[in-house]
């Protein structure tokens, strides 16, 4: 299989999974999709590598060192990740969990680096660990030449697979180990993370176009696996890219505005004892609007969107109030106007809601639909500057889902 792909502190994670350990504070999760590749290497090695390289071992052999070597490759990734999530932590970055799964790994980091020498520094961590095991494991081939032929292939192979990960993730493709050691060099010499992490995407979706190029020579030339792995690998490097692109620029945007900057004051407002039928035909039918705030002439009592009009059945709409089935005031999620519009994107995502009211010192002032945000935010990011001189040299401040422990990862793939 093709050399592995390594994306530090990137977006694209998977899933939690399932949790097997602990090493110096750091959960060690398994993804139900790492037993898939553990499984296709596994039988490239006990039906393939091993038994075309080494003569005279029985069939149940290929195949139990197939396996102990899969899983020595697995555990060089975790010790590859380790070392990231290890010289992140030193630097006061917790580190609270790092996943296997079909791609290798992912650290999950708790914010972006702070500043250019953190980055560096955590990005070359893991290929300069991937150098260290596979000079220990070439050592011990070489120690068990004429010895044990077995642990002779396995560690020559793992020997080789580290050589591999190092290399390959060390190239300047962002996000890959040499992307961010890249990103972190242009932010040094310029100042600016915003434009760091640009020239640093660019570089990388170049990058992941290469790898699938690549892959694709291969399957002209008949090699169907090495074809079919690269052109994968590419595909998730150029997502990868792209994404945590997109996310930077996006995190930008969202700090230089608050949620004040995202609402409209002239909702529709209804008096309580309005029928549900008149609502629906002025409101929603007539003007196009999802959702209404009920109020007693200043006073909100609660908010009537399109997902409460199943509580009744249609044909009382003409004689049930509005308040009836409205959402209780005390019960609706809101928003100060002051706060960040990084908070916003996460309120409407997780708690699913198509509107979110503005509070101003105890009064609703505004309210923020989803149609809306999306749409301003779209606006705001075509007309803004590219680079403005109070642009902050470090990275935004990042989104952070309700509930979840950490904004950012890191993640590096399997290689055989």
């Amino acid at each position: 299989m093709a050399p592995p792909a390594c994306v530090p502190y990137g977006r694209c994670m998977p899933t939690r999974g399932l949790q097997v350990g602990s090493i110096g504070g750091v959960a060690i999760e398994v993804h139900p999709s790492w037993l898939l590749i553990l499984g296709i290497v596994t039988y490239l090695l006990g039906a393939g590598l091993f038994p075309n390289s080494y003569e005279g071992w029985s069939t149940p052999v290929y195949w139990i060192v197939g396996a102990a070597a899969a899983l020595l490759v697995f555990a060089t990734v975790l010790l590859h990740e380790l070392a990231h999530a290890f010289v992140a932590i030193k630097r006061g970055l917790p580190v609270p969990r790092i996943t296997l799964f079909v791609f290798g790994g992912v650290s999950h980091l708790s914010r972006q680096p702070r500043s250019a020498g953190e980055e560096f520094f955590i990005a070359a961590a893991g290929p300069a660990a991937s150098l260290a095991v596979a000079l220990v494991s070439f050592g011990v081939s070489l120690l068990m030449r004429g010895a044990n032929e077995q642990l002779e292939a396995m560690f020559w192979y793992l020997a080789l697979v580290n050589v591999l990960l190092a290399v390959f993730n060390i190239l300047p493709g962002f996000p890959l180990d040499g992307g961010r050691v890249l990103r972190s060099i242009i932010w040094k010499r310029t100042r600016s993370f915003r434009k760091a992490t640009r020239i640093a995407t660019s570089t990388g979706e170049l990058f992941g176009w290469a790898v699938i190029a690549t892959g694709v020579t291969f399957l002209i030339m008949g090699n169907w696996v090495q074809g079919v792995w690269l052109i994968l690998i590419g595909w998730f490097l150029l997502s990868a890219a792209r994404g945590e692109g997109n996310s930077i620029r996006m995190d930008t945007l969202l700090s230089q505005l608050r949620a004040r900057d995202l609402m409209h004051r002239d909702f529709a407002e209804v008096r309580p004892g309005i029928p549900i039928q008149e609502l629906v035909d002025e409101h929603m039918v007539g003007r196009g609007e999802r959702s209404v705030v009920v109020a007693n002439d200043d006073y909100v009592v609660g908010i009537l969107s399109m997902s409460d009009l199943g509580k009744v059945p249609r044909g009382e709409w003409a004689t049930t109030p509005a308040q009836r089935i409205m959402t209780p005031r005390a019960e609706v999620v809101t928003i100060a106007a002051d706060a960040p519009a990084s908070d916003v994107m996460p309120l409407l995502a997780q708690r699913r809601l198509n509107q979110l009211p503005v509070i101003d010192e105890g009064r609703m002032i505004g309210l923020i639909t989803r149609r809306e945000f999306l749409d301003r935010l779209q606006i705001a990011e075509e007309l803004g500057p590219e680079e403005r001189p109070d642009d902050p040299a470090g990275p935004p401040p990042i989104r952070r889902t309700p509930g979840s422990d950490e904004p950012n990862s890191r993640q590096d793939g399997p290689g055989a």
